[in-house]
C-alpha cells in the first residue's frame, strides 16, 4: 500500500498473479494500491472475489494506509475478529488498545501522506486518482510492528543488536516467544464483500518474501532498506530472523543505517530520487574509496555515539549518519569540494565518495550477514542458506561479498526484494505462518520465479499491432529467437517481449533490450537509446551452464541478476564495467524464447552471452503490455522489436531484400 504498490493472488502456496501498479499506470514506483489493482490481480489469476478467503496487507515504512475510493475498497482494524486471523483471546485487549491508538493518529497519518504528496522525491509517485488531501479519501495509521515479542523489550539498548541470542531468551522457548502474533487483524471490504485479513509489518513481509520463496527448509534472514527512526525501538531499518519449515521467527531489529547512509550520499553526489542508489552503485567503480571510515560500520546507535548530531540540523543538511560521513570526507578533500549536491557525478569528489560509501555499505552488509549466522547458531538452527530482502539487497557487489565471505553455502535474494515484492511476502506469511498451509516448491534458483507479471493474450498483441499504424512492418510465423540472434549479430539493437513480464526492477529476458556484447560501441549506443548517462554499466545474460567459462567470482547460478562477477575475457567490452566486473544474469530453460535467442547467438558467433537491459525509456517502468512496447519502439532508437514471436520494424528501415 506504499510506494512500489502491488497486489498478488496466492492460491495454495503458489503466486498466481502479481500486479505492480507502476506497470499499468506507467509511473515508476507508483504508490497506493487501489481497487483497480485488486481487480486486475483477480482477473489475471482467473478467479472472482467470491473465491478469496483472506486478505494480507502491508505498506512501506512510515506510510499510512490511504483509501482513495473507500466505497469500493477499505479496511479497518478489527480487535474482535474471530478465527485464525483473530488470534488468541489474550491479545484482544492489546489489539483494541492498538486500534484505538491508530485511530487517534488519523490526522497525523493524513498530514504525512500530504507531505509525501509534495516532497520532490515522492510527489511523482502519486497518480491523479490518489490525492491524500481529498476529503473523500480515508486514512488509517500504521506502525512498524503492532506488537513485539517478549524479550525484545528486555534487550536494554534499543539501538543495538545483541551478540548472543542467549542474552535475549536464556533458557526460555524462543520458538514460542517468537511465534507471534505480530499482525493486526482487520476487516477488509472490497466491492461490498467483507473479508477477514491481517496487516503484516513491513520488514516481516520483506523477510517472508525471501524465506518462503527460497525453497530452504531452514534459513537465516536479513532484511534492510533505507528506513529511519521509527518509534520506541529506535532505528528500525531491518530485522534479523530465522525460518524453519512454515514458520518465520523475527529475532530483533538489526538497526542498520546502511540504506539511509547510501541514499543520502547518492543525493550529495547529485544522484537524487529513488533511482539514485542504483546509479551510485554504478558510479562507485570509477572512484577510489579514500573516504571509507570503519567507524561508520555498525548499528545506528553505535555510530551515533561516535558522531553525536544535532537533530535540528539534520533536516536542513542531510539525514542522520550521512551528514558526518560527508562532512568528514569533505574535510579530507578540502578544496576539491564545491557546492553539494555535486553538479557532475564524474568529478573526482563524487566518484571517490561513491567508491567510499560502497565499501562502507559492503562492510555493514557483511556485518549483518555474520551476525545473522551467529544468531542462528545461538538458537540451534542449522542454517546454510542466508535470505536477503529489502531495497538494500539490490546492491549486487555487497551480495557477492556476502556470498564469498559470510560463510553460508547459499545466498538467496528474490527478484522482487524491494517493496514491489511486499505483497507476496504478506500473503505467504498469512498462508504459512498463520493458516499453516504447507509450503510449495517455488523454483527459487530458476528465472521462472520472476515471470509472474500480467498475462498477455494473442488478441491483445494483434490489437496493439493493428493500431500501431502503417509505418511498421510485421512479420509473423517466423523463428523469432533465430531471427533476433541474426539481427543482434549483425549489429542491431533489439527489443524482446515474450510471455509474462518479470517482477522486480531487473530485466530478465521477457521485457529486454538486447545487443551484441562484443561491440564496445553498444554501451554508449544502448545508453543513448534509453537516455541514460553514458557512464552507467549494462549487464550480460549468459547461458547458465556456460557461466564459469566467461565469468568468475560469483555464484554459479544468478538467474535474477543480483550478483556481480569478474569478466574473464576482453571479448565482451560492452558489458564489462571499468573495474572488470559485470552484473550477471544466468539463463536457464525457464527463460524460454530468450534462452533460445542466446543459443542461436552462440551458434552464429561462438559467444553464449548477450547484453541485456530493461525494455523501457528514461524514467519509465519496464513495459508491461504490447501497446507499451510498440509505443517505446516508435519513440526510441531501437532497430527491431520482437513481440510475442512477431518481428516488427519500421518500413523505412527495412532492407530491400526483406520487403
Amino acid at each position: 500500500m506504499g510506494h512500489d504498490a502491488a497486489v498478488t493472488v496466492v492460491i495454495d502456496g503458489v503466486v498466481q498473479s502479481l500486479i505492480e501498479k507502476e506497470r499499468h499506470t506507467r509511473i515508476k514506483h507508483a504508490a497506493i494500491a487501489t481497487v483497480v489493482d485488486i481487480d486486475l490481480a483477480l482477473a489475471d489469476a482467473g478467479i472472482g472475489l467470491e473465491s478469496v478467503d483472506a486478505v494480507a496487507v502491508t505498506t512501506t515504512q512510515n506510510w499510512p494506509f490511504l483509501f482513495v475510493d473507500p466505497g469500493r475498497f477499505r479496511f479497518e482494524y478489527a480487535p474482535d475478529l474471530e478465527g485464525v486471523l483473530g488470534g488468541p483471546d489474550f491479545m484482544r485487549q492489546r489489539w483494541a488498545a492498538f486500534a484505538s491508538a491508530m485511530m487517534r493518529e488519523e490526522a497525523q497519518g493524513r498530514k504525512r501522506l500530504v507531505d509525501f504528496h509534495h516532497y520532490p522525491d515522492t510527489a511523482a509517485l502519486f497518480d491523479a486518482d490518489t490525492d491524500p488531501s481529498d476529503p473523500k479519501a480515508e486514512v488509517l495509521f500504521a506502525r512498524q510492528f503492532p506488537f513485539t515479542p517478549t524479550g525484545w523489550s528486555e534487550v536494554g539498548r534499543p539501538d543495538r543488536i545483541t551478540a548472543n541470542a542467549a542474552e535475549l531468551y536464556g533458557n526460555r522457548d524462543w520458538r514460542e516467544l517468537l511465534a507471534g502474533p505480530f499482525h493486526a487483524p482487520i476487516r477488509c471490504t472490497i466491492r461490498g464483500r467483507t473479508l477477514p485479513g491481517a496487516v503484516i509489518p513491513h520488514h516481516l513481509a520483506h523477510a517472508a518474501t525471501a524465506f518462503y520463496q527460497s525453497d530452504a527448509e531452514r534459513a537465516a534472514v536479513v532484511t534492510y532498506d533505507g528506513g529511519y527512526q521509527t518509534g520506541v525501538y529506535g532505528h528500525a531499518a531491518g530485522i534479523h530472523a530465522v525460518g524453519e519449515g512454515g514458520m518465520l521467527y523475527p529475532i530483533w531489529f538489526n538497526h542498520s543505517h546502511a540504506g539511509n547512509l547510501y541514499r543520502r550520499v547518492a543525493d550529495a553526489c547529485g544522484l537524487k530520487g529513488m533511482g539514485g542508489p542504483g546509479k551510485l552503485m554504478g558510479l562507485a567503480p570509477y572512484g577510489t574509496p579514500r573516504f571509507h571510515d570503519p567507524s561508520f560500520v555498525g548499528t545506528m546507535g553505535e555510530v551515533r555515539e561516535r558522531y553525536p548530531w544535532d537533530r535540528a540540523k539534520i533536516v536542513e543538511l542531510l539525514y542522520e549518519t550521512a551528514w558526518p560521513y560527508i562532512r568528514n570526507a569533505a574535510a579530507l578533500a578540502r578544496d576539491e569540494v564545491g557546492a553539494l549536491p555535486a553538479p557532475d557525478p564524474l568529478a573526482r569528489f563524487p566518484r571517490d565518495m561513491a567508491a567510499s560509501v560502497q565499501l562502507t555499505f559492503e562492510e555493514q552488509a557483511l556485518g549483518l550477514a555474520r551476525t545473522a549466522a551467529r544468531l542462528a547458531a545461538d538458537l540451534g538452527v542449522a542454517a546454510d542458506t542466508l535470505c536477503l530482502s529489502g531495497g538494500c539487497a539490490l546492491n549486487c557487489p555487497a551480495n557477492s561479498r556476502i556470498w564469498h565471505e559470510a560463510g553460508f553455502a547459499r545466498v538467496f535474494v528474490p527478484p522482487s526484494c524491494d517493496d514491489s515484492g511486499l505483497a507476496i511476502g504478506a500473503a505467504f506469511y498469512v498462508a504459512h505462518a498463520l493458516f499453516k498451509d504447507p509450503r510449495v516448491h517455488q523454483g527459487a534458483d530458476t528465472g521462472g520465479l520472476a515471470y509472474l507479471g500480467r498475462r498477455q493474450s494473442d488478441g491483445e498483441v494483434d490489437r496493439a499491432v493493428r493500431s500501431a499504424g502503417n509505418g511498421l512492418r510485421v512479420e509473423e510465423r517466423i523463428d523469432a529467437p533465430a531471427a533476433a540472434a541474426a539481427d543482434v549479430a549483425e549489429g542491431a539493437v533489439v527489443g524482446w517481449f515474450e510471455g509474462r513480464s518479470e517482477i522486480g526492477p531487473r530485466a530478465l529476458g521477457h521485457r529486454s533490450i538486447v545487443a551484441d556484447p562484443r561491440d564496445p560501441r553498444n554501451l554508449n549506443r544502448v545508453n543513448d537509446i534509453k537516455s541514460r548517462e553514458r557512464w552507467r554499466p549494462l549487464a550480460p545474460a549468459v547461458l547458465v551452464e556456460r557461466h564459469g567459462e566467461w565469468f568468475a567470482g560469483g555464484p554459479p547460478s544468478s538467474p535474477h541478476m543480483l550478483f556481480t562477477a569478474r569478466v574473464r575475457s576482453d571479448a565482451l567490452p560492452a558489458i564489462t564495467h571499468v573495474d572488470g566486473s559485470a552484473r550477471v544474469q544466468t539463463v536457464d530453460d525457464s527463460a524460454s524464447g530468450f534462452r533460445k535467442l542466446i543459443e542461436a547467438f552462440e551458434t552464429r558467433t561462438g559467444t553464449p552471452v548477450v547484453m541485456n537491459t530493461s525494455l523501457n525509456g528514461r524514467g519509465e517502468p519496464i513495459v508491461e503490455n504490447p501497446a507499451d512496447a510498440l509505443d517505446l519502439f516508435r519513440s526510441s532508437g531501437l532497430d527491431v522489436l520482437y513481440l510475442e514471436g512477431r518481428r516488427v520494424c519500421r518500413r523505412k528501415d527495412e532492407p530491400p531484400g526483406r520487403a
